[in-house]
């Protein structure tokens, strides 16, 4: 497991949470929970344990630093914005994409809706390793080559059974196989680089000033959704939303 964080003096928030099981997972108050709560969001220090690396770089679907991406840009206007907010160590978050992440992926591809994610990174901190960060990295550069989901269901597929495990590089690279990024040597040299370090540091802290306090957070038009873990209710209030 890797070592403590240390903090990074460029950013300003820290995110403390319970370490979560894999059992007993609901959104708001729905029978099946798919919402891992954050006990307690403090101001202070970010935890980072990469190094810097790309203070002023952001991928291909955010439009700055510390935006979060936007799989199809090209959504009409009349399309529901579908926020998520999620962390890639969060097990939670892999049972939601588990049941939600082929229609999510769809709602991008048919514009059905416009999908912006925003990778959280919090639990760092809380089972004292830097996988999150480094998956969210490694999530960014799969972007550059239009894979950002592809890679981050991989991610949630390959999560470890015990929490806190985290991923080595190699377990990280072969998501980046398993993704069919076009080009790996483009990536690894993204992720050698620590290209988008601080652009996941600055989404990280952007979400938690916008005030998200669990994970996954899912959001239609900026209202908070319950779900109850059927496919199918995802793509009908994206529907219902649809102006």
């Amino acid at each position: 497991m890797a070592g403590m964080p240390r903090p990074d003096a460029s950013a300003k928030l820290a995110a403390v949470a319970p370490r979560r099981s894999r059992s007993g997972l609901a959104i708001g108050i729905a029978a099946l929970v798919f919402v891992a709560v954050i006990a307690a969001i403090v101001i202070g220090a970010m935890t980072s344990n990469s190094g810097s690396g790309g203070s002023g770089a952001f991928p291909k679907g955010a439009t700055a630093l510390g935006a979060p991406i936007v799989v199809n840009p090209d959504a009409p206007a009349s399309a529901p914005v579908l926020d998520i907010y999620e962390d890639p160590q969060c097990p939670a978050c892999a049972q939601m994409d588990k049941v939600y992440g082929g229609v999510i992926a769809d709602l991008a591809k048919t514009n059905k809706a416009k999908v912006v994610v925003h990778t959280m990174t919090f639990l760092d901190t809380n089972l004292k390793n830097d996988s999150s960060v480094r998956a969210a990295m490694g999530a960014y550069c799969a972007a550059d080559q239009g894979k950002f989901l592809d890679y981050t269901s991989a991610v949630y597929l390959g999560q470890p059974e015990r929490e806190g495990v985290g991923w080595t590089d190699t377990q990280l690279e072969a998501f980046a196989l398993s993704s069919r990024v076009g080009s790996l040597p483009t990536w690894q040299q993204c992720v050698k680089d620590k290209t988008y370090k601080a652009h996941a540091n600055a989404v990280a802290e952007a979400s938690l000033k916008a005030g998200v306090n669990g994970t996954p957070t899912l959001l239609i038009n900026g209202t908070k959704l319950t779900l109850t873990g059927k496919a199918d209710e995802l793509a009908a209030a994206v529907a219902a939303a649809t102006k």
